[in-house]
């Protein structure tokens, strides 16, 4: 791919045929990129929901320089996962060294949909992740696409009884629910010290929250986190929250990612849901680098 001077404002935005999900060509994300660029950069961005860009070499400097034109960036909760000297920079990865991981496995290896840190009182606004290695199968595809799922569309597309059923109801996020019904025994396993779960309480959201820059309505839970929805009880609550999950993850409503070396991925945090594939082992290897911007209360 051919990238074009920075000195231009332009830049080129391909879609394709999902709801979501469009390539930003003619940047080099290495460079200290001009306002205006930026600014194109961030229409697309909350227009598409899911953008990225190819080719790029970036070292963690640089990474965490471009991240932090969208807003201040968030620490990950799992210090001994953050890259050393970079405590913005999450490592995401499968690789094992000395017996011990050296990245967070994708969504602590529990493949479900999500978003990521929704259990925060100010959840994350949105996440950009830089491709190191990509693992391939024998015949040379890449493996371990993620795929992500448009939450305003699928709340759009709700029968209207169902939207007025949500309005007003709230959902209670934890942090360490997906990780603590694994039953997994293994080195990729993750498990939270009960420090790291003190500085981490559970937070209730709302079900339907209203994007803070476009103001469209997302469906705001997630499978990993979400354990019930307040004053509602469970045998009532979880048919409900099931039936969500299932139509926000409809076909119609999904991108699928697929990656490759010196991919840069932004998503919004607000308005998709996410799954890495797992359809890869050691000795293929996935190595990336994440940063996630701040956001607020929802709303």
């Amino acid at each position: 791919m051919t990238i074009t001077s920075l000195a231009s404002n332009e830049i080129s935005v391909r879609l394709g045929n999902a709801p979501i999900g469009a390539e930003i060509v003619g940047v080099d994300l290495a460079q200290d990129i001009d306002a205006g660029v930026i600014e194109k950069i961030k229409e697309a961005y909350y227009r598409h929901s899911v953008v990225y860009f190819r080719n790029q070499q970036l070292t963690p400097e640089q990474q965490v320089r471009f991240s932090r034109r969208f807003g201040e960036l968030e620490i990950h909760v799992l210090k001994d996962y953050l890259l050393p000297g970079y405590p913005e920079i999450l490592v995401l990865s499968n690789i094992v060294e000395d017996g011990k991981p050296v990245g967070l496995a994708d969504a602590g290896r529990v493949a479900v949909w999500h978003t990521d840190m929704s259990y925060l009182k100010e959840p994350s606004a949105g996440s950009a992740l830089y491709s190191l290695e990509v693992p391939h199968s024998a015949a040379g595809g890449s493996l371990g696409d993620t795929m992500f799922a448009s939450t305003a569309a699928a709340y759009d597309a709700l029968p209207e009884d169902m939207k007025r059923k949500l309005a007003g109801l709230k959902a209670v996020h934890h942090m360490t629910k997906g990780y603590d019904n694994d039953a997994t025994a293994s080195s990729s396993r993750i498990t939270y010290s009960d420090e790291q779960r003190r500085q981490v309480p559970d937070v209730a959201h709302p079900v339907i929250r209203t994007h803070p820059v476009t103001g469209r309505k997302c469906i705001y839970i997630n499978q990993l986190c979400v354990t019930g929805i307040v004053d509602m009880p469970d045998e009532e609550s979880a048919p409900l929250l099931e039936a969500l999950y299932g139509h926000c993850t409809r076909p119609e409503f999904v991108y699928r990612h697929r990656w490759r070396v010196g991919d840069l991925l932004m998503w919004d945090n607000c308005s998709v849901q996410h799954l890495a594939v797992q359809d890869y082992a050691l000795p293929q290897r996935r190595r990336m680098h994440r940063t996630t911007i701040k956001g607020f209360v929802p709303f």
